[in-house]
């Protein structure tokens, strides 16, 4: 089997994460049973209860527009798909709410070439090294009470061009929302799911991915009725 650069784009699940809301993931040991030296063995388990919105995870039209697509009806073509890169960190690092636009997707193309048919198109502003610094940090505030909070996302136009210009699959960012920080009316997320596309929040590793050439697999179960859901994303090229 040929080698191949492989990439985990997942950040590790746990009851401290940051999120975007209060709803903090809980877990409790329901079996315990480690092997003895005797040779005898039972089994480990955990029940976790957790918001379909945390950690790594996919926004499925229905998420935001009433009768879109849910979880089980994300087809399989859309989650093994062509992945491009737009690095906006030296923008995040002047604003903490600087955005993907349709400038930056032109820049991209001028040097990259052009973003290809049914590609995943991902913001890498570097706000994925926040994430193990805790909630004020990841969510760009001074107080856990404060909204509306402070990170990069997409601009609603951006959204809108590479829909209808690019026909991509979907946006992935490495922040809370892909609708930057200080937006109360989430018109990034209005525009996806209108055009039956999804979007993948809280991605990680994004500095290590080449600007194009890769491929996105996002490991989305098919949660019955879904409004979206944890998800296992790798990048491969």
């Amino acid at each position: 089997m040929p080698t191949r650069d492989i990439v985990d784009l997942t950040q590790v699940f746990a009851v401290d994460m940051p999120t975007f809301g209060p709803e903090k993931p809980h877990r409790e040991t329901m079996a315990d049973f480690p092997m003895p030296p005797d040779g005898d063995f039972g089994f480990y388990n955990q029940r976790w209860t957790f918001t379909e919105h945390v950690g790594t995870h996919i926004d499925p039209p229905g998420h935001v527009i009433g009768g879109g697509r849910l979880t089980p009806e994300v087809t399989p073509d859309e989650l093994l798909v062509p992945a491009v890169v737009i690095d906006i960190r030296a923008k995040a690092a002047a604003d903490p709410n600087a955005t993907v636009t349709v400038d930056d997707v032109v820049a991209f193309e001028r040097r990259h070439g052009r973003i290809p048919r049914g590609a995943a198109v991902l913001m890498d502003s570097g706000w994925a090294d926040r994430w193990d610094d805790g909630d004020l940090a990841y969510r760009g505030t001074d107080s856990l009470e404060e909204f509306p909070f402070n990170f990069p996302g997409f601009d609603p136009e951006a959204c809108d061009f590479l829909i209808r210009r690019r026909d991509i699959v979907g946006v992935g960012v490495d922040t809370l929302s892909t609708d930057p920080g200080e937006s109360v009316d989430f018109p990034a997320h209005e525009v996806l799911g209108r055009a039956d596309r999804w979007g993948l929040e809280n991605l990680a590793n994004l500095e290590r991915l080449p600007p194009r050439g890769a491929t996105l697999v996002v490991g989305l179960v098919p949660w019955e009725a879904g409004s979206g859901g944890p998800c296992r994303v790798l990048a491969f090229w």
